[in-house]
């Protein structure tokens, strides 16, 4: 409690600052005209594109990144809790696909992804979201998926200030404020947040921490509807000066405390997860042969704890929820992650030159270490032993990048980058006895070294007035993660051990893309379409030796992906505006001859909005197909289609805005497909979505 109060006492503070003049968007301005300059400025990106902007989301219940996007533009999301879902990007997640916030990454520390890179920012933080999809980024390494690349917001021009208050079902609410002022050569900007919410119903009336079997010693001791289901805290601060003319120095720091996650979804809750985000950036204009240079240095840290508490298991008796151990837990996992990175850019031939060049190098340190703890029943006095699980991995990758832009034709660009990384991966704790055991055959190392090339060539032709097709061809690699290679948990209570592979190989992915994009005064569509062909895609694989023992391991096997988006945003008469959007993925394990696992359904929504400038009000459709193609080797189950639909409207007066709306309207029980997991901490459950939710949110900017 005494640290919540001392962060309301700080967003009280910065909420009372003395700023006259600058709000985030005029007064003056009529949100009509805010909403067709949306369909213009989005029409204005990269074709392969899309853009996700704070007012959007703030019209949304939306708790975290994964959900805005999912709301939006299509991407799915893993749903483990009330909060902290994992984005997906055409059937690919984890490490496949890049989230960067201003360029820097932030690798969460859980095994399980409790706490996914999305996870680790707020979105008073944020200015604005993009989604690139496929492996067409070679400033840097990985992302066969695609990229979603996160803009914090910065100071603007003399004194500003912004404050959002939000309350929902469930006991949800949240609060932000920030402050700001921007000079001519500095400015800062200060931020504050919180958010926290008991655990929410599902249609059918039952909490989530109901979910789980009365049968299983993974239940809830408390499933009443008042337990904390999450608790977060962030504190931002941004400082930015102009060392010489043309030139930008931008130095931020973020830190967020999030405390007693419930995960359904796992065998585990979240007791602490404390994220540190430091980034200092230099950019600069023309400078001697250079039309562009910049800079960044940055450091993430992650420190995250769980354990089952709250669960039956931390029972002396786990089938009757009763008595207790010497510890208040059965199994507990202190995990940490640290990442370095660095970057040198520099851009040759400026905008609207015949050809343009982007040059860089950069290097990321990634290190992660995970030891579990946990409570032999079987020996006398039942100790606790713990174990490396991740044994202290850091993994190094050096890259160098080219990327060139050239007009072909009045009406045809042609885009060609390349990248080149060398990556060494070691494990600092020697696990490779546990390796053997599961792999008699097998030499594992603790050391490995990986070249990994990617590239692409891109035309863009504008056919007509507003139209422009686009066709791509993108070779993507991406490093095993220390977990893949390297996790090393014995079996314990009737579940299986978890072991990784040091010998995987990186994975290779080969895509062709093309669509279109066309753009008229009242009108954005867009379409692209895709096909990829995957060497040694990482997957969870089941692994049983003579004895009877069974684990989960990962290996590589190929795989296809066929799909594709699509979206449309029409003003129309009377002060309407229209939306859909559609996006499909198949996928196959081609080694194997199933269906991959873990891949999301054919996903629609369309939506209805009237707007006049003061008040709107939106309807929204969202309807998912049933997904029955599954892979039985991991026990898949198939998800049954559903439909919901969302209303909501708001008021704008003089830099206030009041947001009312409900999610799920009638109350329907539903889960996505992506809902429940196979490792080993798995409660072996999907976790079903929220039934009716209301929400009201209320931001002042001045």
């Amino acid at each position: 409690m005494s640290r919540n109060w001392k962060l309301a006492r700080l967003v009280a503070a910065l909420t009372l600052l003395p700023a006259p003049g600058a709000a985030e968007e005029p007064a003056a301005e009529p949100r009509t005209e805010v909403l067709l300059e949306e369909i213009v400025v989005k029409s204005r990106r990269e074709p392969r594109a899309d853009g996700l902007e704070v007012r959007e989301v703030r019209e949304t219940p939306a708790r975290d990144l994964g959900e805005a996007l999912e709301q939006g533009l299509g991407v799915g999301k893993v749903r483990k809790a009330g909060i902290a879902s994992d984005v997906v990007l055409r059937g690919l997640k984890r490490d496949d696909v890049n989230v960067l916030v201003d360029g820097t990454r932030t690798h969460g520390a859980c095994p399980s992804r409790m706490d996914p890179p999305a996870f680790h920012l707020d979105w008073a933080e944020v200015d604005g979201v993009e989604v690139r999809r496929g492996p067409f980024d070679v400033s840097q390494p990985g992302g066969l998926g695609g990229v979603v690349d996160v803009r914090t917001r910065g100071a603007r021009p003399g004194p500003g200030a912004e404050v959002n208050l939000g309350a929902g079902s469930f006991g949800a609410t949240e609060s932000s404020a920030v402050a700001s002022y921007g000079g001519g050569r500095a400015s800062l900007l200060l931020g504050g947040a919180f958010k926290r919410s008991d655990p929410y119903l599902a249609g059918d009336g039952r909490n989530i921490t109901e979910v789980i079997p009365a049968t299983s010693t993974g239940r809830y001791r408390d499933t009443s509807d008042h337990q904390t289901a999450y608790d977060v805290r962030s504190g931002w601060a941004k400082v930015g000066l102009v060392p010489a003319e043309g030139q930008q120095l931008e130095l931020g720091y973020t830190r967020q405390e999030a405390d007693d996650v419930l995960y359904p979804y796992l065998l585990m809750d979240g007791i602490r997860d404390d994220t540190d985000r430091v980034n200092a950036t230099w950019r600069a204009g023309a400078l001697g042969p250079l039309a562009s240079a910049r800079a960044q240095l940055y450091w993430t840290r992650v420190a995250h704890d769980m354990d089952d508490r709250d669960r039956c298991s931390s029972a002396a008796d786990p089938a009757a929820c009763a008595g207790g151990l010497a510890e208040a837990w059965s199994m507990r996992t202190e995990a940490r992650t640290r990442t370095l990175g660095a970057k040198l850019e520099a851009g040759l031939g400026g905008a609207g030159a015949a050809l343009e060049a982007r040059i860089g190098a950069d290097l990321v340190v990634r290190n992660w270490d995970n030891e579990t703890i946990r409570v032999r029943r079987a020996m006398p006095g039942q100790p606790y032993v713990g174990e490396a699980s991740i044994p202290d991995v850091t993994q190094t990758t050096g890259g160098v990048y080219a990327e060139l832009r050239r007009a072909l034709a009045p009406s045809v660009r042609a885009t060609a980058g390349a990248r080149l990384d060398v990556a060494e991966s070691y494990a600092g704790v020697d696990r490779r006895d546990f390796y053997a055991t599961w792999r008699p055959d097998s030499s594992p190392e603790r050391l490995r070294t990986d070249l990994l090339l990617a590239g692409n060539v891109q035309l863009d032709w504008d056919a007509a007035r507003g139209l422009t097709v686009f066709a791509g061809y993108g070779h993507g690699t991406r490093l095993p993660d220390p977990q893949e290679r390297y996790m090393a948990l014995a079996g314990l209570m009737g579940k299986p051990a978890w072991v990784g592979d040091p010998s995987l190989r990186p994975t290779r992915s080969d895509e062709l893309d093309a669509g279109l994009r066309f753009t008229a005064d009242r009108l954005l569509a867009k379409a692209q379409v895709f096909h990829a062909w995957l060497a040694d895609e990482i997957t969870l694989v089941p692994l049983a030796l003579p004895s009877g023992a069974t684990a989960k391991t990962y290996a590589g096997v190929s795989a296809r992906r066929v799909g594709g988006e699509a979206s449309a945003r029409l003003a129309l008469p009377l002060r309407l505006y229209a939306g859909a959007a559609v996006a499909y993925v198949w996928a196959r394990n081609e080694t194997a001859g199933t269906p991959l696992a873990e891949i999301p359904p054919l996903r629609a929504s369309a939506s209805l909005r009237w707007d006049d400038g003061r008040f709107f009000a939106e309807a929204e459709e969202q309807w998912a197909a049933r997904q029955d193609r599954v892979d039985p080797a991991l026990g898949e189950r198939p998800t049954s289609a559903w439909f919901i639909t969302n209303l909501r409207a708001g008021a704008e007066w003089r830099g206030l805005k009041a947001f009312l709306g409900v999610r799920n309207l009638l109350d329907k029980t539903y889960a996505e497909h992506l809902s429940y997991l196979r490792d080993p901490f798995a409660a072996g459950v999907k976790v079903p979505e929220p039934g009716r939710t209301l929400y009201a949110n209320l931001q002042y900017a001045f």
